[in-house]
């Protein structure tokens, strides 16, 4: 006697796949918006360490070594940053450090400096 079966999948089966299919999907997608505030978050301190890094830089090409603290707002790329210029001496005689600090509101304030060597 022959047996007439169908072929295919059953109810259940595809309800377990789509389980699966769904619970893959949502973990996808919370994936992406992690790796989207990393890339923003990247995105803010390479916005500000390049403008600490022009600061200092155009501080050292300066002839004049100031201990003067300065302080202003510039804008790049349409983000406003925040940045403090100031000096001080250091133990080592002869040689004299600034410093900069660049901020932006959701992000620790990035601080880089400079070792400037005094000539008499």
């Amino acid at each position: 006697m022959q047996r007439d079966s169908a072929s295919g999948f059953t109810l259940i089966e595809v309800l377990v796949a789509m389980v699966i299919v769904a619970t893959a999907l949502v973990a996808m997608v919370g994936r992406l918006g992690a790796s989207s505030d990393v890339q923003r978050t990247l995105a803010d301190q390479t916005l500000m360490l390049d403008s600490a890094l022009d600061l200092i830089e155009r501080q050292r090409l300066l002839d004049r070594v100031s201990g003067d603290e300065q302080d202003g707002e510039i804008t790049r790329n349409g983000v406003r940053l925040q940045w403090k210029l100031w000096g001080e001496p250091t133990e080592m005689d002869g040689f004299f450090r600034q410093n900069v600090t660049v901020s932006l509101n959701h992000e620790p304030d990035l601080t880089l400096f400079l070792y400037h060597r005094i000539t008499k």
